[in-house]
C-alpha cells in the first residue's frame, strides 16, 4: 500500500511516498510436487526431452527448484497449450505443482 505523505495542494512531498511493509515474511510454506510435463503441457516427446511451444511464464516465485536447487521457479498460468497452472524451472526444465501444508492446491486450476 502506498500513501502520499503531503497534500497535492501544498506542493511538498509529492515525490515522498511512505511504503507499508510487505507481508511476504508470513507467507505459508508450499509443498512442491514434481509433475510429468506430458500431463501439464501440450507438446511432443523427443528422446529424453519434452518440447512445448509458446508457453509463457509470468513471474518469478520465492521458491527455488527442489531438484537442481539452482533455478528460481517461474509461475506458468493456464494458457492455450498449458492444461494445468504450475511452477517451472528454466534451469533443469522440470514442472512442479504447489500444495499448501493441508494438501490443498496453491495454484488455481
Amino acid at each position: 500500500m502506498v500513501r502520499e505523505s503531503a497534500s497535492p495542494e501544498s506542493g511538498e512531498g509529492m515525490n515522498q511516498m511512505k511504503r507499508t511493509p510487505e507481508l511476504r515474511g508470513n507467507a505459508p510454506s508450499l509443498l512442491l510436487v514434481e509433475l510429468d510435463p506430458v500431463t501439464v503441457v501440450d507438446g511432443e516427446r523427443f528422446d529424453d526431452t519434452y518440447l512445448a511451444g509458446d508457453v509463457a511464464a509470468v513471474g518469478s516465485m520465492r521458491e527455488f527448484c527442489p531438484a537442481c536447487r539452482q533455478g528460481q521457479l517461474q509461475l506458468v498460468p493456464r494458457q492455450d497449450n498449458v492444461r494445468i497452472a504450475h511452477l517451472f524451472c528454466f534451469h533443469c526444465t522440470r514442472c512442479f505443482g504447489a500444495l499448501f501444508e493441508d494438501g490443498t492446491p496453491a495454484l488455481c486450476e
